[in-house]
């Protein structure tokens, strides 16, 4: 035999076997420490895992490939492609199912298993299992052997960020995203216009960013009553936009955009006055300075309509996988609509007894043209006010209404959890630095205790409404949140919390095991230098992050 024909004879053989070079790793001391808790998992302490010393084998050219490489290369595991699924280490295997999040995820000493329904499940799984890297007695980096069988609780678990009182860049943005797809977060609602400014280009509307986009001044850091002089602006180009929603995409996460109407308009009507109530004594509308609600809202007019639709139509365009539209509806003050003489003879000409029906008039035309876009609209819990949309869904803010979800449920809609008395996480949360930059919009003590103990199911609302309930949110509302280094200092740990109130079922829930596997994750937090809370001493992680506008 010549030697060219005995190396080919060589290939042929071993192409018939498995190239994987997995390998039992020594015996794992460490526990599973995944957040959020998955609803089934068997473990035991002190056995052989997968051995990462040769990384993992991928299969080339498979539907998801691409995706869980980036999450395991991300997470510090090696990554080679194999040309057959029988030569790789993980084997995917998609099955019929319901739940398009739900997953099976198996790892043993020489063999990891990935079962799931749809991309999300894939992920997720893959999410899962790089927190289960752990060393062995050797020292050396291995998986947890372990089976789970997991699907989430509540099929909305979201994070909302506030770019309108300040901003953060688009790789920031990204930087968070990265983030909350590891713990399963699977939205982001993006606030892109209030009354301190309009982040969002809308071609036909350029002062839209122009002029709303820039306010003459802020208040002073650590102290919010006096002015800084200084001004601010910006806004996100189409094309950061569009990257940050594609990115978001690629992890898993649907960004929904939120348009304010018909109040924190100011931005927007001092852009284009003749949106705004313009017939009112004393009209000046500017972009506001200071914080808090203030009084411009817009016309309930034709004219302000045709302006909303073009609105949407651009943000359409840039959010085209978002079921929804958020359109707030949120502190609307009705004394400018109550000395409007327009607004008053819309009222009389549309039979609307008072100004929360004029309210939900306004709120029912957006819907409409929401609707006629292909998507629906979320709003504050406040458009039930003067009658609620039967298609709308509402999102529960304020916890100090007693029962205020209980009309939406009883007449059949769906609702998102977010009440400030738990998920407002621009509230301080215990301890903190004695600086001016880490002020807080108040001193509530809203504890990652306190978020964990939240169950998203009101109180009231019967099994056979339960359905209704969504899921529930975190808010991040950026006047005293400047930067990314102060966001990460308001979110963690929180925002685990958050993850595992949305996913894992309650009866699963427990505060003491989840602050071990909390505990776990700060080394990950470091690897990307993220500028989280210490949960018992409030010092920040990176003491010397620039908090600054």
């Amino acid at each position: 035999m010549t030697t060219k024909t005995a190396t080919l004879t060589a290939i042929v053989i071993a192409s018939q076997f498995s190239f994987s070079l997995a390998a039992p790793s020594a015996p794992i001391s460490e526990s599973a420490h995944i957040i959020p808790l998955p609803n089934q998992m068997e473990s035991t302490p002190d056995q052989v895992g997968f051995s990462l010393t040769n990384g993992l084998a991928i299969p080339d050219g498979w539907l998801f490939s691409k995706q869980v490489t980036r999450i395991l290369s991300e997470n510090g595991i090696k990554t080679r492609l194999v040309p057959t699924e029988n030569e790789a280490d993980i084997q995917f295997k998609q099955a019929n199912g319901i739940n398009k999040e739900w997953y099976q995820l198996q790892v043993s000493p020489d063999k990891i298993t990935v079962s799931f329904n749809a991309e999300q499940g894939c992920l997720y799984a893959i999410q899962s299992l790089v927190q289960l890297i752990a060393k062995d007695t050797k020292g050396n980096p291995a998986l947890i052997a372990c089976n789970i069988t997991d699907q989430p609780r509540f099929t909305y678990r979201g994070v909302m960020i506030d770019s309108c009182r300040h901003m953060m860049s688009a790789k920031d943005i990204k930087k968070i995203i990265n983030i909350l797809s590891r713990y399963k977060i699977n939205t982001l609602h993006w606030h892109l216009t209030d009354d301190q400014g309009w982040r969002i280009p809308v071609d036909k509307y350029p002062k839209l960013t122009s002029i709303g986009g820039l306010r003459a001044q802020s208040p002073v850091i650590g102290d919010r009553d006096k002015p800084n002089g200084t001004p601010y602006g910006g806004f996100y180009t189409k094309e950061e936009i569009k990257s940050v929603v594609t990115y978001a995409k690629e992890r898993g996460i649907t960004i929904i955009p939120e348009i304010e109407v018909p109040g924190h308009a100011s931005a927007a009507i001092t852009a284009y006055p003749e949106f705004g109530n313009s017939d009112i004594p004393n009209y000046a509308p500017k972009v506001q300075e200071t914080w808090g609600v203030h009084p411009y809202t817009f016309a309930p007019t034709e004219k302000t309509f045709a302006f909303i639709a073009d609105v949407l139509d651009t943000v359409c365009e840039l959010f085209p996988d978002s079921p929804y539209i958020h359109i707030g509806g949120d502190e609307a003050p009705k004394d400018q609509w109550k000395v409007s003489p327009t607004a008053q003879k819309i009222m009389k000409d549309n039979q609307l007894r008072n100004e929360n029906e004029l309210q939900s008039y306004f709120i029912r035309r957006v819907e409409k043209l929401v609707n006629e876009r292909g998507k629906k609209i979320i709003g504050w819990d406040e458009i039930q006010e003067g009658g609620l949309s039967p298609t709308a869904t509402m999102m529960v803010w304020r916890g100090w209404v007693k029962n205020a979800a209980a009309p939406a449920l009883a007449q059949g809609n769906t609702i998102i959890m977010t009440p400030n008395s738990h998920f407002y996480f621009d509230y301080a949360q215990g301890p903190r630095p004695n600086a001016p930059e880490y002020e807080t919009i108040n001193d509530d003590q809203l504890t990652w205790q306190r978020v964990y103990a939240y169950n998203p199911i009101p109180l009231g609302c019967t099994p056979d409404k339960e359905h209704l309930v969504l899921g529930c949110q975190a808010n991040f509302w950026a006047e005293y949140i400047f930067n990314l280094p102060k966001w990460e200092y308001m979110a963690f740990p929180r925002v685990f919390a958050l993850a595992e109130v949305a996913w894992t079922q309650k009866e699963k829930k427990n505060a003491a095991c989840f602050y071990q596997r909390l505990l776990k994750q700060f080394p990950y937090l470091d690897s990307q230098k993220v500028n989280y809370r210490h949960p018992e001493t409030g010092a920040p992680a990176q003491p010397n992050a620039v908090i600054k506008r």
